[in-house]
């Protein structure tokens, strides 16, 4: 994986579900992490976690990665010959019988381990490089948590033609998650929509396996308390798609608010702010809140009434929104953030397209709040109600408990090692 289960977000929380539910299943899980961002996170001890090396600049500007066939930029930046042998290692050392690869950066590292190998892409990078050709960003801001520290380094990649790179890296990627697909013992989705398009393109079938979402605390609705105007976000602002979201709300969406006579509403932030979009995000109307792990997040969220995930692309599945709905709030969100969901607008959400429709959503609350709050009430209890059955965790154990008895059943005819038996359990490491 490329970060450690400690770590927040919506990715965090598939990967969570990932060793959850296979542990949940009966198997015996080991993470590795590769990489990883540069402030620490600490390592979930709950599970048997090894940091493997980083991969250094010089190996990213070498050849290796080329060699090896991998051509996106995604790849080279988390492939070295280096960490292949660390993993081939810990995969003797811990006697695996099956990898699961954290998206396409990492597949190659699964491919040679010599044992039965899945990939979970998450989302498909191809259309998400592909929809943000026309958004005004640079590749310093793309790289995440691999951006490099050096002024001089960060000044030369905002002058990078990002458009070509992005069309570049969208056509490489597309041709990279068609092979896995096909090559692969096993390969998923996060999005059902998605893994049938991929599924299609490819000609090899492909999974839906969302993350599971639960929650040890819920919103406690008062019927007549005063209308609560604090719109939460929860989202690192590291990534580019919130802070797009956020500044989304400074530019069209608030004031559009304030146009409509709706006065009061805030935007809350809870994520990490880097100090370099600090300034481009501050405003009256927003709230940066900062960080917390997801125990004390959930415990923050539930203070509030609404989540706002103002998404305007459709890429996997918006684990905002649904993370707000088991948590007994009212989500409201685009049909980009609803897409891939069983959901209809005025059942388990409120929908809008742009600032007048925020507006009009949000002017739908203040009446339901003057009558009494009931209707509110009902919604989030038809948000949650939906979210518990769509995505429990029990579900989830299932799904991945067949994933990996496929893989396993298939064991006998891939080369690396031999099958473990019951005795030999005892050998691998100590939770």
């Amino acid at each position: 994986m490329t970060r450690p289960l400690a770590g927040a977000g919506g990715r965090g929380l598939v990967l969570r579900t990932i060793v959850d539910s296979l542990a949940g299943a009966g198997h015996d899980v080991v993470c590795a992490v590769v990489g990883g961002p540069r402030t620490p996170v600490p390592v979930d001890r709950s599970v048997a976690t090894h940091r493997l090396p980083d991969v250094r600049w010089w190996e990213v500007a070498g050849s290796s990665a080329r060699r090896r066939g991998l051509r996106s930029f995604n790849e080279r930046l988390y492939h070295s010959p280096r960490v292949a042998r660390e993993v081939r290692r810990l995969v003797a050392l811990e006697r695996i019988d099956a990898v699961v690869a954290d998206g396409v950066r990492l597949a190659a590292y699964a491919e040679d381990s010599g044992r039965p190998w899945f990939v979970d892409l998450d989302d498909l990078l191809s259309d998400r490089y592909d929809l943000w050709r026309s958004r005004d960003l640079d590749l310093h801001q793309l790289l995440g948590h691999r951006r490099p520290t050096s002024r001089l380094a960060a000044a030369a990649l905002r002058r990078v033609p990002v458009r070509r790179v992005l069309a570049l890296e969208a056509r490489r990627l597309r041709e990279r998650e068609d092979v896995l697909a096909r090559t692969a013992h096993g390969t998923s989705l996060v999005s059902p929509i998605e893994a049938e398009r991929l599924s299609v393109r490819a000609g090899a079938e492909v999974r839906s396996l969302p993350m599971a979402v639960t929650a040890d605390v819920r919103r406690t609705w008062t019927p007549g308390a005063p209308l609560d105007r604090r719109l939460a976000f929860p989202g690192s602002l590291t990534a580019f798609a919130n802070e797009e979201a956020v500044r989304w709300w400074l530019d069209e969406l608030e004031p559009a608010l304030r146009a409509n006579g709706l006065h009061g509403w805030e935007l809350h932030v809870f994520g990490e702010v880097p100090d370099a979009v600090r300034p481009r995000v501050q405003a009256p109307s927003v709230v940066l809140r900062g960080a917390f792990d997801r125990t004390a997040l959930h415990a923050e969220l539930v203070q509030h009434s609404f989540l706002l995930a103002p998404q305007r692309e459709a890429l996997g599945l918006t684990v905002k929104v649904v993370e707000a709905a088991v948590l007994g709030l009212v989500p409201l969100t685009t049909p980009q953030g609803a897409s891939g969901m069983a959901v209809a607008d005025g059942e388990q959400l409120l929908l809008f397209r742009d600032g007048e429709g925020l507006a009009r959503a949000l002017a739908t609350l203040e009446r339901w709040a003057d009558e009494g709050g009931t209707r509110t009430t009902e919604l989030a209890e038809r948000a949650r109600a939906w979210a518990r059955a769509s995505f429990a965790a029990e579900v989830l154990t299932r799904r991945w408990g067949a994933v990996v008895d496929g893989l396993l059943a298939g064991r006998e005819g891939v080369t690396g090692g031999e099958r473990l038996g019951e005795d030999d359990m005892g050998q691998r490491s100590t939770r």
